[in-house]
């Protein structure tokens, strides 16, 4: 589903009655409150929400033609997307996540560092996983560290503080 943006894992079903509970793949959980249809990665099938709630900072979709458990289980470890013309437009110096992933990324002196190879979410800030052909280095997604991000050249400065590519 190369075409489609990410939204969510299906990790488990829930209950009989076709509910699958996702590993949401976005900061905001009530986005799914306002998404009408999600794409669904086993099938590549466009299918309608009926119902969405939220707990534990899971979220639990019933699924149109989705109606059993069994149906439900056969999902699982498969994940839900939506089109680009879905997404929401972002505040300024905030990004999706699919469009920092594989950036290069540079020093305020221009040394190359390599590219944003996995993105992790903390709690407190994203740290980027930056990897080169000899090392991986952790990168906060704090202003101190990250200076510009241009999405359209995919390309990240960040500033060297002490300590953090040792």
């Amino acid at each position: 589903m190369k075409d489609y943006i990410k939204v969510g894992k299906i990790i488990n079903t829930h209950g009989i009655k076709g509910y699958i509970k996702c590993m949401p793949m976005t900061d905001d959980l009530e986005r799914f409150e306002e998404l009408e249809y999600v794409y669904t990665e086993k099938d590549n099938l466009k299918r309608v929400i009926d119902d969405v709630w939220y707990q534990k900072g899971m979220v639990y979709l019933k699924l149109r033609d989705i109606d059993d458990m069994n149906t439900a289980e056969s999902f699982k470890d498969t994940y839900i997307s939506i089109l680009e013309d879905q997404l929401r437009e972002l505040p300024e110096d905030s990004y999706y996540l699919f469009d920092l992933d594989g950036m290069d990324v540079y020093t305020s002196s221009g040394e190359y560092i390599g590219k944003i190879s996995e993105i992790y979410q903390t709690g407190a800030n994203d740290v980027y996983e930056v990897k080169n052909n000899k090392r991986s280095f952790l990168i906060p997604a704090i202003k101190d560290v990250v200076k510009s991000v241009s999405i359209v050249d995919k390309k990240m400065i960040i500033d060297v503080i002490e300590g953090l590519l040792e």
